[in-house]
């Protein structure tokens, strides 16, 4: 009872404290509890503006029929490849001869898609290429189309099952067990093809066709790796002074050559061939080949051979500008020497080969290149590179000797009275060696080689014919 009342009394001063500090409510309606306002939501957004759909791509395919067995159809791809690069930055080659330029972003600078393809046309025509183009939404489709000799632009993907129907099997170019499959069950055409259930198709020649079938129909990305062309050096000097002798022109292309060896040494490459281009006031260009004996990018290389070669050129007016260009860079050759740090020969040469090239020619300075050939005449070949040069042949190797100079047609001798019928003025000295070969190819030879002296000493390699008994000789030894 004490308790409670307690209790009571402190609710009672509670109340009596609540009481003052707020204005009495009326009797009928209870006291309202306090709820905290709800923070007013955020302003919504402006409307995003509506991204305009993504245009599929449109591919451009070309065939050349004429490259098709072309022995240099590679090289020519690749010259073409570079032409087409001015439509679009995104060239794939589609070997051995065709190919794929995608030219969705190329449509507002050239116009229309049928405008494009005629100009692109006009291009090959130009060149005097006969060409075949389609485009459509796929790399594949476009292909399929140009090799069917469809001449038709396709825009929407939803029509290249349409469009592909009518083509035959061959122009996929797939292999020749699956289209003999293809055809061993009555599908000669790509629409027979598509109508036929994914399943039992994939069951029988695998999902790779139908990832193929796909990415024809445009329903799946194809990706095609871009054309890159190779790297060159090409550079201009316009000289503020017209130049009229070699030597003043060799001092002035000097930077020329210093940009192309910083140029080469970035990129760890070299050449072996540079075109110098000299423009003049009143006479045609001057085209000026600066051949090297390996691949090089050393400077000092590069300039001498420039100065060799001016120094036999007869400028035909003065010169205004000059311009040096390079080919396709290769990578440089790993030099080796030997264990004592000397220079490997054949390194150590090629300066000088190249100093004589400039001076006599080209071709006036080659190597030589042993065969497998027993007849002399045929048993070796001029070559460029030194490095395949061989001047001792097999044979030599195993202690059969073979003279240095060999003539290009044996001189007959002629052969003493006796009844030997030994050549006149020759000893013999080591011998015979008969060789007897050539019968497969019709120009076959019977003759015994001798190795044999004359009477001023100098040793020569002479043979008699098996067939006449006549003497010759084909060779001198150093």
């Amino acid at each position: 009872m004490n308790v409670r009342a307690r209790d009571s009394r402190t609710a009672d001063l509670f109340a009596a404290e609540l009481a003052a500090a707020s204005p009495p409510a009326p009797a009928s309606a209870p006291t309202p509890i306090p709820i905290p306002a709800a923070a007013p939501p955020p302003p919504a957004p402006p409307a995003a503006r509506a991204a305009p759909p993504r245009r599929p791509s449109l591919w451009y395919a070309v065939l050349f029929p004429e490259l098709l067995d072309a022995p240099a159809a590679p090289q020519r791809l690749v010259h073409l490849a570079r032409r087409a690069q001015r439509y679009t930055s995104l060239v794939s080659l589609e070997p051995p001869a065709a190919l794929l330029l995608e030219i969705r972003g190329s449509l507002r600078l050239f116009g229309a898609p049928d405008a494009l393809r005629a100009r692109i046309d006009a291009d090959w025509a130009h060149a005097g290429l006969r060409a075949r183009s389609a485009a459509a939404p796929s790399p594949l489709a476009a292909l399929w189309l140009a090799r069917a000799g469809a001449s038709i632009t396709v825009e929407d993907p939803a029509a290249l099952a349409g469009r592909l129907a009518s083509l035959p099997l061959a122009c996929t170019g797939w292999e020749a067990p699956r289209l003999e499959r293809l055809r061993a069950i009555g599908i000669v055409r790509l629409g027979e093809l598509l109508r036929l259930p994914r399943a039992g198709l994939a069951r029988r020649f695998g999902p790779a066709l139908l990832a193929e079938l796909d990415a024809a129909l445009a329903r799946v990305g194809s990706p095609r790796r871009a054309f890159v062309p190779p790297e060159r050096f090409a550079a201009r000097r316009d000289f503020e002074v017209e130049i009229e002798e070699t030597a003043r022109l060799a001092a002035a292309l000097a930077p020329l050559v210093e940009r192309c060896a910083r140029f080469l040494c970035a990129r760890r490459a070299g050449v072996q061939r540079l075109q110098l281009r000299l423009w003049h006031r009143t006479a045609p260009a001057t085209r000026v080949t600066l051949g090297f004996a390996g691949v090089t990018g050393d400077p000092r290389r590069l300039q001498r051979v420039l100065e060799e070669r001016l120094s036999q050129l007869v400028l035909v007016a003065p010169v205004r500008a000059a311009a040096l260009a390079s080919g396709a860079l290769e990578s440089l050759p790993g030099e080796s020497g030997d264990a004592f740090g000397g220079a490997a020969t054949s390194a150590a040469a090629l300066p000088l080969i190249e100093r004589l090239r400039a001076r006599l020619g080209e071709h006036a300075v080659y190597g030589v290149a042993a065969i497998a050939e027993h007849r002399p005449e045929v048993a070796s070949r001029r070559v460029r590179e030194p490095g395949l040069a061989d001047a001792r042949p097999p044979l030599e190797a195993m202690g059969v000797p073979r003279p240095v100079l060999l003539l290009p047609t044996p001189r007959r001798l002629a052969a003493s009275p006796a009844a030997d019928a030994r050549p006149c003025d020759w000893r013999l000295e080591r011998g015979p060696e008969r060789i007897e070969s050539g019968w497969w190819d019709g120009a076959d030879v019977a003759r015994d080689y001798y190795v044999a002296c004359d009477r001023r000493g100098a040793r020569g390699w002479i043979f008699q014919e098996r067939r006449d008994r006549h003497w010759y000789l084909h060779g001198l030894f150093a």
